[in-house]
């Protein structure tokens, strides 16, 4: 059987956002008969705030050697350690460091970013570490469920905006492969049409009474799909075409943005 037609155990995806990040997952078996039972973290560590949330927030600590240290509520509470401490000099602290991709046309693969206060880092290697964490999170997540689930049994989806250009695309494809992806295990997806496909497994029908069916998918159904991110949303109006969906509209703005600005 063809790599590309393997049947795999499990489907993985990275939302890897502005301000926060997290992954879903679907074994194939329990898709088969209820394709809406997805499977998210809600457990991240929150240092002393009892929170229970599927996303951390997008922030990665390096060590003075530029080495992993931590990623997500342990990176931002670390970090909030060392200033107390006055040590934060000796490591490096990355936050909103996406929007460094941001309808950019001049993403390379020698990009450096610098962390909040200057210091310098290949930005694939900020990029890459903090998918790795996120990796290794669900990796150790399955393996606490029991469920003998291996790197080669899982097909890993990471989302990027439509907006994206494709220098950016391919720059978020080679730091998923630098952070241990197998490059024919990876899938790249525009967010609005992960969101689209998953409102055609919607049964809507079911709210009002009527015979469960997914309408959603119905032909010549339009819909609208808003994206509230941490800096940026998104308002997206398709329309179905049966298995397949076209984009009406596609409208990006910033949080700053006011109503009439969105209407007009």
């Amino acid at each position: 059987m063809a790599e590309k037609d393997r049947d795999y155990l499990l489907v993985a995806a990275i939302d890897f956002g502005t301000t926060y990040s997290g992954y879903a997952f679907s074994m194939r078996d329990t898709y088969k008969t209820d394709p809406l039972k997805i499977h998210a973290n809600q457990a991240w560590n929150a240092g002393g705030r009892q929170l229970l949330s599927l996303k951390t927030p997008t922030c990665l600590l390096l060590n003075s050697n530029k080495d992993f240290d931590s990623f997500g509520y342990e990176a931002e509470n670390k970090y909030a350690d060392l200033v107390m401490d006055g040590e934060q000099d000796d490591y490096y602290y990355f936050h909103r460091f996406k929007m460094s991709l941001h309808n950019n046309k001049n993403v390379k693969g020698d990009m450096v970013l610098e962390d909040i206060t200057g210091k310098p880092v290949p930005a694939i290697d900020v990029f890459a570490l903090s998918i790795k964490a996120l990796v290794k999170h669900l990796m150790d997540a399955l393996e606490t469920r029991g469920t003998g689930v291996k790197p080669n049994d899982i097909q890993w989806v990471l989302t990027v905006p439509a907006i994206w250009t494709d220098n950016s695309k391919q720059f978020m494809r080679k730091s998923a492969e630098k952070a241990g992806i197998q490059k024919d295990h990876l899938l790249i997806s525009l967010e609005p049409e992960a969101a689209s496909i998953y409102c055609q497994h919607l049964p809507t029908e079911k709210l009002s009474g009527a015979e469960s069916g997914f309408t959603m998918s119905k032909v010549g159904t339009r819909y609208m799909i808003v994206d509230l991110g941490g800096t940026y949303f998104v308002i997206i109006v398709t329309r179905s075409r049966g298995k397949y969906y076209l984009l009406l509209e596609y409208n990006y703005f910033k949080r700053s943005s006011t109503i009439s600005e969105v209407l007009e």
